[in-house]
């Protein structure tokens, strides 16, 4: 990880981020669209339902590094959500965020600093088993680049990189983490 965020940074962070999310809510309701204020406490409650379970997961780093990821300013916004039960990660810690560090490092290179970007990981955890899907949406300079760097950097065992699939705006890299 690039940067260990304090407390005060944290609560300094989170504090920034409701107050927007309040002034959202007041500026609609001044308009009176209460179908949109509706729409942004929805919204809001699936977000904070996602972190919950994030960090649930006892991959305590991992976790981390995605709540902290949007913190500095960057080519690449991230979003996530984690599907399904709550499953213990603890073990895999390291070598997601790790991977997925360098993962973004490269991704970062390669994204056009002039668009927007957006990369959705998704975590899925169903019946003992855990996939993590990395959508990316935006322009990509040298997706040979990607590709090569994807292939000379699996993820350490038992993390495995799956199929990856990259075009001139949009990506996907699937892992999953095998059971023994």
């Amino acid at each position: 990880m690039e940067k260990r965020w304090s407390v005060l940074d944290a609560l300094r962070h989170s504090r920034h981020d409701w107050l927007n999310k309040l002034q959202l809510i007041k500026g609609n309701l001044a308009l009176n669209k209460l179908e949109r204020v509706h729409e942004i406490i929805a919204e809001i409650v699936r977000e904070m339902q996602h972190e919950s379970k994030l960090t649930n997961l006892n991959a305590n780093r991992f976790a981390e590094w995605l709540l902290t990821y949007n913190w500095e300013a960057r080519h690449v916004v991230v979003s996530y959500e984690v599907l399904g039960d709550n499953g213990d990660l603890s073990a895999y810690d390291e070598a997601l965020v790790t991977w997925c560090n360098a993962f973004l490092q490269q991704l970062e290179q390669q994204a056009d600093a002039s668009g927007e970007n957006h990369l959705d990981v998704s975590i899925e955890l169903e019946d003992g088993s855990v996939r993590l899907f990395f959508d990316y949406r935006g322009t990509i300079k040298d997706g040979d680049a990607l590709a090569t760097w994807l292939e000379s950097h699996p993820p350490k065992a038992p993390v495995c990189c799956g199929e990856a699939a990259i075009h001139k705006e949009e990506m996907t890299v699937f892992l999953y983490i095998t059971n023994g």
